[in-house]
């Protein structure tokens, strides 16, 4: 599990192993061009420690993507921190892990923000990043499905990831009736569905659990 020191991830590594889960977090949030050979090992090492590799879950983000910035104040810096930035780990963190899921017809969980389909004000380079990974998915689950590797995303609200969720001004398309305040440990039970055996059929589909506000394509 990358990102495991921020919220999401941390409440999903909580949940797996309290439901009898060996799961190793990570953080490969933060990336650089120099980053590349770090990452490998944060993966290889947590790969040696469980005894191989069933799934892979992706999440976590560097705090300048999660917090409010007008589009207009968008510095080169600030993109390339934000966009490349998540975009690579993303890219490093599969590549390293590719050799590990085919030696175990493993899976792959990629956890986004719903904004990668609505768009979201304040937040239009953390919206674009959250849609490129899913882009980056799909593509994924294109070329590891015929080697037994199944690659998913989940789409959470953005009060989960965003640090001002409010900031983001996403109107839904149905009322949160029937969500109640989700919490990060939503997360867990659909993660274990993707995972495991009743999941087997899904590959490269995107599973939103928001209370039905935002319907995905």
């Amino acid at each position: 599990m990358t990102g495991a020191g921020q919220p999401v991830g941390a409440a999903a590594v909580e949940g797996l192993r309290r439901n009898g889960a060996s799961v190793v977090g990570i953080d490969t949030s933060f990336v650089t061009d120099r980053d590349l050979a770090h990452i490998g090992a944060q993966v290889n090492d947590a790969v040696s420690s469980l005894g191989g590799l069933d799934a892979l879950v992706i999440s976590g983000w560097d705090p300048a993507l999660l917090a409010p910035v007008a589009f207009e104040d968008v510095d080169d810096a600030m993109f390339e921190a934000m966009w490349e930035g998540g975009m690579k780990s993303m890219v490093w963190t599969l590549q390293t892990a590719i050799p590990h899921l085919q030696r175990s017809g493993g899976n792959v969980v990629v956890i986004v923000a719903t904004s990668a389909m609505s768009g979201a004000a304040n937040f239009a380079v953390a919206s674009a990043t959250f849609e490129a990974q899913r882009i980056l998915m799909k593509a994924a689950a294109r070329q590891l499905g015929p080697e037994h590797i199944r690659v998913n995303a989940i789409a959470v609200g953005p009060e989960l990831i965003f640090t001002d969720a409010t900031a983001a001004d996403v109107h839904y398309l149905a009322p949160n009736a029937i969500a109640g305040e989700q919490s990060a440990d939503d997360v867990v039970g659909v993660i274990e569905f993707l995972i495991g055996q009743s999941g087997r059929h899904l590959s490269g589909q995107t599973i939103t659990i928001d209370g039905g506000r935002w319907f995905a394509p």
